[in-house]
């Protein structure tokens, strides 16, 4: 599917899915061109109209830093990734970006939130403004940053209520490790996104086809950056700490149980060691032929018992 986002010449934005004809009359200029899931033919009139190669998917894959981001005299070409949700999952897509004449170009496979609300944030421009390919590829990374600061927030959330299940509740099923485990996978894949739109942004600052202006948001960009990642360490260094409190208690706990085992194997060490005494074949055995040898054996075994129980309660292992 592709999108073109016109400014009309009355001023606001209308846009046109798949157009037949490039300019509507009642248009100034176009802004952006968004492809979602190209089909091959349309990358190909896309290649044609506008005079620019699009990435393919493995080279928007690549994590050479000169496929990441490459700039000439006829525009710029960026790829970064951005985090999708999805089947209750999270994921990272790659998305690419075009910045020529003034166009600026997108192209991407999954429906991304940040796209809509760049959409819908252009729906309230005055008419008075003069939109620009570079402003839009501002205004969607600006989205992209919210959202991604919206995503961090909301694992702290989720790891404030795995940590009163731990501690207050003492809940250590196998489940809330495995809940653990995956918030830590999507914090590193959260990190990992922001770093790289953070590489973009460091490389836009230093582009001669960005205005000063537009330099001074990224500028704020760049510094909204840095603190989503101070507090992404901070998740993940609170996540790992819950992750140890868990394995720890994990631990006392099984310690308890074999500590149970181990009283009780001793405690019944003795009448074993009697009970096998007695219990010995030889022929010449004084107490087998005494009466009351049954009583007193029976009774050692159980002195021998409490003996060693109030020896555990004395130590206060008990």
């Amino acid at each position: 599917m592709i999108r073109i986002f016109y400014q009309q010449k009355e001023g606001g934005l209308i846009w046109s899915k798949n157009p037949k004809h490039l300019m509507p009359d009642n248009c100034e200029k176009m802004v952006w061109v968004d492809m979602q899931s190209p089909t091959e033919e349309e990358r190909k009139w896309v290649e044609k109209t506008f005079q620019i190669e699009l990435y393919t998917p493995q080279e928007a894959a690549e994590i050479e830093s000169s496929s990441r981001y490459f700039e000439d005299g006829s525009g710029i070409e960026a790829n970064t990734s951005f985090i999708a949700y999805e089947n209750k999952t999270y994921a990272t897509e790659q998305v690419s970006f075009f910045l020529k004449k003034d166009i600026f170009f997108t192209s991407r496979t999954a429906d991304l939130k940040s796209f809509a609300e760049t959409v819908r944030k252009l729906k309230i421009f005055k008419n008075t403004q003069v939109l620009s390919g570079s402003h839009i590829l501002l205004l969607l990374l600006e989205t992209q940053i919210d959202l991604d600061a919206d995503f961090i927030e909301f694992i702290s959330k989720l790891t404030n209520g795995i940590s009163r299940q731990l501690v207050k509740e003492k809940y250590y099923k196998e489940d809330l490790l495995l809940e653990i485990t995956e918030m830590q996978e999507n914090t590193i894949l959260a990190r990992e996104s922001i770093v790289d739109k953070q590489r973009l942004v460091s490389s836009l600052m230093k582009s001669t086809a960005i205005s000063d202006t537009e330099k001074d948001r990224l500028r704020i960009i760049f510094k909204d950056i840095n603190s989503i990642l101070q507090h992404t360490e901070f998740s993940f260094e609170r996540l790992e700490y819950l992750q140890n409190t868990f394995l720890g208690l994990i631990n006392i706990e099984q310690n308890k149980v074999i500590k149970i085992f181990t009283v009780v194997t001793v405690i019944f060490m003795p009448p074993t060691l009697i009970a096998s005494i007695y219990g010995m074949n030889f022929k010449f055995m004084p107490e087998t032929e005494w009466k009351g040898g049954y009583p007193f054996a029976i009774g050692l075994m159980f002195v021998s018992s409490l003996a060693f129980l109030w020896y555990f309660r004395r130590k206060k292992w008990l």
